[in-house]
């Protein structure tokens, strides 16, 4: 069953233990943020109103940065082992302590900082995973098992709706704190099992490596993203997609609110969301975003999101019902954690694995929450000030997505231009590129190497193939096994 299970996963013997681990680590921790999620907006709106979320959200952003300093102070001071174990333990307590404040006393400020701190949860927790994944696996493990633990937080997330609604029914809202409190707790033991399982040898190295070339603070990482064109056309996806999204999000819980008034309804609701959006996203990652990215490439899926989210905007404006809200904020789920999220991954195959490293930690965390705080500052001008609305505030979330559509159009140019430049200096570095599949864009400039006359050049466009993490034979290949030189006829034969 073991060898079956490895072969259907393509996956290669000893990987399955280190994936299984890795991806119900992951599992865990997005179903605890999940569930959180669901807790935090409910207590809220069922204690204050929606134009008060905003100042949350904007506390949120200013204290990640601050939060994520002193992370990065105490990483440089303790082992991975106790950095990950004693935060996560940390988290734990913190949420049984949530739970018992809230159970039993009830203070109208535990809801808005138990709200801000769902929200730095959901940005230290999970990158703590990915953080231990490259410290364990060799760069080749990477690309066969991140798939695997990729999936593991999408079933997070759709086991979190289903439990929440399910425990809301039974125990309550605040029933939801102690079911995160335990989740949370389990992490401590899987990290332990993970760092003993690892292959310290290659994998440590990987990991020295990795720790080595990460951010040292925030300064060195923001110098170094904003000092690349290409960098910051990515950050500016990144940042104006966060802001359009929180901004929609806040649409949905308004809407929400409106409709449902208790604590129960609210968090049932959500669950049920959670639930059959998780369910969709799994689907769609699973049958259609290779498919989408090998057939119409980075250049055009970069739009799909944007698109999607500006119909449902549409739609919401049009109709201003819950059921317009809903498929508003549900093109956004299914879509940001499937096929936006394999081509954002796409975005950082032209760069050097430990640029990639540095740039993607700053841009995940600081640049997206950013993007949040300046959402909620927008909110508060037009929902709060000038009294729009969450129906109306569809014509400013238009105007976003028009300009987060411009972004996505200057990426996608600097996108082409830098993988062209990396393909011709051969900088691509094959051993640390981990993107899911190449999209139909990169393999029209690696053909184009095929045409070369130097057989290296060749050689190296055919080792690019092998990011994916199956060989998929190009059908230009086939043209090679009757070239002259030696080397690339081999190369060709052992596909």
């Amino acid at each position: 069953m073991k060898r079956w299970v490895e072969r259907a996963l393509n996956i290669h013997p000893g990987d399955l233990g280190r994936g299984t681990l890795l991806s119900s680590s992951l599992f865990l921790i997005l179903s605890s943020y999940s569930i959180g999620r669901v807790a935090r907006d409910a207590l809220f709106l069922a204690r204050f109103k929606a134009v008060q979320l905003p100042y949350a959200d904007i506390a949120c952003a200013l204290l990640v940065g601050a939060v994520v300093a002193v992370y990065l102070h105490i990483g440089r001071r303790v082992s991975l082992r106790n950095l990950l174990v004693g935060s996560q333990l940390f988290f734990a307590v913190n949420c049984a302590l949530f739970w018992i404040l809230v159970h039993y006393y009830r203070s109208p400020w535990l809801f808005p900082v138990f709200y801000v701190w769902v929200g730095i949860f959901g940005v230290l927790a999970p990158a703590q995973i990915w953080t231990l994944a490259n410290y364990t696996l060799t760069t080749r493990e990477a690309k066969r098992i991140y798939g695997m633990v990729g999936g593991g937080a999408i079933a997070g997330a759709t086991f979190a709706g289903f439990i929440s609604k399910t425990m809301v029914k039974a125990f309550g809202t605040e029933s939801l704190l102690l079911i995160m409190a335990v989740l949370i707790a389990i992490c401590p033991i899987l990290v332990a099992l993970i760092l003993r399982s690892g292959q310290m040898g290659e994998a440590g190295e990987a990991g020295k490596q990795a720790a080595a070339t990460g951010p040292r603070n925030l300064r060195e990482s923001m110098q170094l993203v904003f000092s690349s064109p290409y960098l910051r056309s990515i950050a500016a996806v990144i940042w104006v997609s966060s802001f359009v999204t929180t901004f929609t999000g806040w649409q949905f819980k308004a809407i929400a609110k409106e409709f449902l008034v208790n604590k129960d309804a609210l968090a049932i609701f959500f669950g049920n969301f959670l639930f059959y959006a998780g369910i969709l996203s799994l689907l769609f990652q699973l049958l259609l975003t290779t498919r989408c990215l090998r057939k119409f490439g980075i250049t055009t899926t970069l739009f799909v999101l944007p698109v999607a989210v500006f119909a449902g905007s549409m739609g919401l404006l049009a109709f201003g019902t819950l059921a317009a809200a809903v498929a508003l904020k549900g093109s956004d789920q299914v879509l940001r954690y499937s096929l936006d999220k394999s081509t954002a991954e796409l975005l950082y195959l032209p760069l050097p694995g430990r640029l990639k490293l540095q740039v993607k930690w700053f841009i995940d965390t600081v640049i997206w929450r950013l993007g949040d705080g300046v959402s909620g500052l927008m909110v508060l001008i037009f929902a709060t000030y000038l009294h729009l609305a969450a129906r109306q505030m569809s014509w400013i979330s238009l105007v976003l997505i028009s300009g987060w559509i411009a972004a996505v159009f200057v990426v996608r140019r600097q996108y082409v231009v830098t993988l062209k430049e990396s393909i011709d200096q051969h900088q691509l570095d094959t051993e640390v590129a981990t993107a899911p599949v190449l999209d139909r864009s990169t393999e029209s400039l690696l053909v184009n190497n095929f045409a070369a006359s130097d057989p290296k050049d060749i050689l190296y466009a055919l080792s690019l193939f092998e990011v994916e993490r199956r060989r998929a034979v190009h059908p230009a290949v086939r043209s090679l096994l009757g070239h002259a030189d030696t080397q690339v006829r081999q190369k060709v034969c052992l596909w």
